[in-house]
């Protein structure tokens, strides 16, 4: 099924940004989880019979999501705010006002991370 796609490219980038924080990389552990949720926000809505929805702002999804599938979402919308700004502010200089690499600390990454994280455990409970 496609949806089974989507969530296990979702949980494969959620490892991507795990490894990352591991590694010091915590710009890219901000981009991997945004990406993460990005694509299990995917896979819920076209487990329910929805389309490959275009753009990356999760409050969008988030919005589709209570509007189309009729799944209360307040309980992840503030994360999801936070989140959505990590597609670019991670990695462009121009975006981040300075070098995401500079930018990004330990504390923030592993923040972001847990985020991530709680949303995907949501969408999963969800697709139950």
């Amino acid at each position: 099924m496609e949806y089974q796609k989507w969530l296990a490219q979702a949980l494969r980038d959620l490892r991507t940004a795990e490894n990352s924080l591991n590694s010091g990389d915590y710009y890219a552990c901000a981009f991997w989880s945004q990406q993460a949720v990005e694509k299990a926000l995917k896979a819920l809505l076209i487990s329910r019979g929805g389309k490959v929805v275009k753009g990356h702002d999760l409050v969008e999804l988030g919005y589709i999501i209570r509007d189309e599938l009729h799944i209360d979402v307040s309980r992840i919308m503030d994360h999801l705010r936070e989140l959505t700004m990590h597609y670019t502010t991670s990695r462009y200089p121009d975006a981040a006002n300075g070098l995401p690499y500079e930018v990004y600390t330990e504390g923030k990454a592993r923040s972001v991370l847990e985020m991530a994280r709680e949303v995907v455990e949501w969408v999963r409970q969800n697709l139950q």
